[in-house]
């Protein structure tokens, strides 16, 4: 009896454990509430493509589908028109809109910039972006912060560190988009008198 008692409690007690431990990365901040990062280099979720021109005029804007989906990148130091110094230690920046719209931002940086390793990097990005104090999750190759409204995640690449900030509600959308192009496209066709 003592026995089946001790073993239910450890049970709950791991069960516990693991609902808290997947709630900890979690943060109540909203998208509106992220600071504008110098680290970001102006560049903003929920930016317009006008808008990202007007920091990178000589962005090609990617071609948009039938989904409303684009996609483009640029990289400074292959891009004789960005300015090298605007962009100092970014190796290659990559940005996924949705009606015309930024929903995702991933920025690679170089070796020489600031924070080399992820344990710099993580905590010094947080307090860019006024995030200081929201648990990233434990992953030490791929930390990531999941929010309200949008998510970070962090990795090394090539030497040096990323980031990708995601609008969750737009990639839900873009997500149930594509789910039902392929859920149409995979129905069968109706015969026709």
């Amino acid at each position: 009896m003592y026995l089946k008692r001790a073993v239910v409690l450890l049970a709950l007690t791991c069960m516990c454990s693991i609902f808290a431990q997947a709630q900890e990365n979690r943060c109540a901040l909203k998208l509106a509430q992220v600071k504008q990062a110098q680290e970001l280099h102006g560049l903003r979720l929920g930016m317009s493509v006008e808008q990202v021109k007007a920091i990178v005029p000589s962005l090609e804007a990617g071609r948009v589908d039938d989904l409303g989906f684009a996609t483009t990148s640029f990289s400074p130091d292959f891009n004789p028109q960005i300015d090298k110094a605007a962009f100092a230690g970014v190796r290659t920046v990559s940005l996924e809109f949705l009606d015309g719209k930024l929903f995702t931002l991933w920025i690679g940086f170089n070796s020489s910039f600031k924070w080399k390793t992820l344990e710099e990097f993580v905590p010094g990005m947080s307090a860019a972006l006024g995030l200081a104090g929201s648990a990233w999750s434990a992953d030490s190759s791929k930390p990531n912060l999941k929010c309200e409204e949008f998510e970070l995640t962090a990795q090394m690449i090539a030497g040096g560190p990323s980031i990708r900030l995601t609008d969750k509600t737009a990639r839900e959308l873009w997500e149930q988009r594509r789910a039902e192009k392929a859920e149409k496209s995979s129905a069968p066709e109706a015969d026709e008198p």
